[in-house]
């Protein structure tokens, strides 16, 4: 193990049940990835150690921050502790890379309502980007559609009503079933 000294910093975000851990080198290359349960994680090597934590829900992690959604029950400030030395760990091992893109099924990749949602996201993309944000598709299950929102974005109060006023009802409009969307960390 390497004694390189990792810098991580906890943040709060606006959902209580979720952490952002800022880490002071590269944490993915490329597009953000997303781990909404274990086995999506199989042979990432820092999600696998992550979701090995007893009450870890879910994994986002994008350039230099790793967001994790905890089980309710949990408090944060032993929590956040034990999933920052995982990281910390982990960097130092120089295990690389620390994620790989979650692996979707072929029929979810290319189901037709996800084709229809990424449509609908693409044309809602250049108005978010004019503010300096992003969105991008996370996921889709059950009736509920999975975003991040990423940038300029990512914490704005106004997000909310974007999120519900613009893009729920973009949606909604397209694929009726779709019961929410939500915002991922």
């Amino acid at each position: 193990m390497s004694a390189e000294t990792v810098y991580i910093t906890a943040n709060p975000t606006p959902n209580p049940e979720c952490m952002k851990f800022i880490v002071d080198r590269q944490m993915v290359e490329g597009d953000p990835v997303s781990y909404a349960k274990p086995e999506e994680a199989e042979g990432s090597p820092l999600a696998e150690k992550l979701f090995a934590l007893d009450g870890v829900k879910s994994i986002f992690a994008f350039q230099n921050f790793v967001s994790i959604t905890k089980v309710d029950e949990l408090v944060w400030q032993q929590f956040a502790r034990e999933i920052g030395q995982t990281i910390r760990n982990h960097v130092q091992s120089g295990v690389q890379p620390h994620f790989r893109p979650a692996q979707r099924r072929e029929d979810e990749a290319h189901s037709d309502e996800i084709v229809q949602i990424r449509k609908v996201l693409d044309e809602i993309q250049p108005y978010v980007a004019a503010d300096g944000g992003n969105i991008s598709f996370a996921g889709y299950q059950d009736g509920v559609v999975q975003v991040f929102m990423q940038g300029s974005c990512s914490g704005c109060p106004s997000s909310t009503i974007t999120l519900k006023a613009g893009i729920e009802q973009k949606l909604r409009a397209v694929l009726p079933h779709i019961k929410e969307v939500v915002a991922i960390s």
